[in-house]
């Protein structure tokens, strides 16, 4: 039943993209109701299948990819609220439901490993969950500055294809882009404060470099949300603190890990 829903769900995210698509090609209204309808399918089934997972399982499994899914289910419902808002965002989801229908596929073809929260405090979940969570929401956003920078890139260049001109507005993509960024840091926060009050080896010799990657990575990320807020700060900028700010969170989850584990042969716990 859960890849069932799984399955189903990617379908009608692709074919809500689809039928997007061809109504932004077609200058259509970027609002068309059947996309919003399959949209709105898709996240019942993605609900629901993320509540089997996460809700009606013991004891829960947290994998990159389950948390993934996850993202990608917030990510469309923000996009498809949009859908009765003036500003357009809907139309960010030429690009948020392809990806959520990936999200959906590798969570139902890829037997990705994970840790079980089994015999954990809740602060110690707490931790666990947001410090994954944030690697998903700040990644995410890493994949929308990159369409930013090949909007901002062919508009300076004058160079529209037809696949550009496809694309949301740079104005709707920094917005989905700053919201993204603006969760994955308070996720963030979230995971460096409980892991403070609650990990009691945080600083320990094989979790230092994860702790200081993850602390530089926040500031990053709280210098480019400050920067936004007073300064207006767009475009390039947001661009570039974001893909550095995500490339410091892969080398804090991934790198050290791969240095532990693969190098000098310990283990997380």
């Amino acid at each position: 039943m859960h890849d069932f829903l799984l399955l189903s769900a990617a379908a009608c995210y692709l074919l809500a993209a689809y039928l997007l698509y061809r109504g932004l090609l077609s200058n259509a209204d970027a609002r068309p109701l059947a996309p919003a309808m399959l949209s709105a399918a898709g996240v019942v089934l993605h609900g629901t299948a993320q509540a089997q997972h996460w809700l009606f399982t013991s004891p829960v499994e947290v994998s990159f990819l389950n948390v993934l899914s996850l993202c990608a289910l917030v990510i469309v419902l923000l996009v498809l609220f949009a859908a009765v808002n003036p500003n357009r965002l809907f139309a960010a989801g030429l690009i948020a439901l392809p990806l959520a229908a990936i999200m959906l596929l590798a969570e139902w073809g890829i037997d990705a490993p994970g840790n079980i929260l089994e015999d954990v405090t809740p602060a110690v979940g707490a931790h666990v969950v947001s410090s994954v969570m944030a690697f998903g929401f700040l990644a995410l956003a890493g994949v929308y500055a990159i369409f930013v920078a090949v909007i901002d890139h062919a508009l300076r260049r004058h160079a529209l294809s037809p696949l550009v001109r496809a694309l949301p507005a740079l104005d709707v993509l920094e917005s989905l882009l700053f919201t993204l960024v603006g969760l994955g840091f308070a996720l963030l926060t979230v995971s460096l404060l409980t892991g403070f009050l609650f990990v009691d080896n945080l600083f320990d010799q094989s979790l230092v470099h994860k702790t200081v990657l993850s602390i530089a990575a926040w500031l990053l990320f709280g210098a480019l949300l400050c920067g936004r807020l007073f300064w207006g700060w767009r475009g390039r900028t947001a661009v570039r603190l974001t893909i550095i700010g995500v490339l410091v969170l892969v080398l804090a989850y991934f790198g050290s890990k791969f240095i532990l584990e693969s190098v000098l042969g310990r283990s997380w716990g």
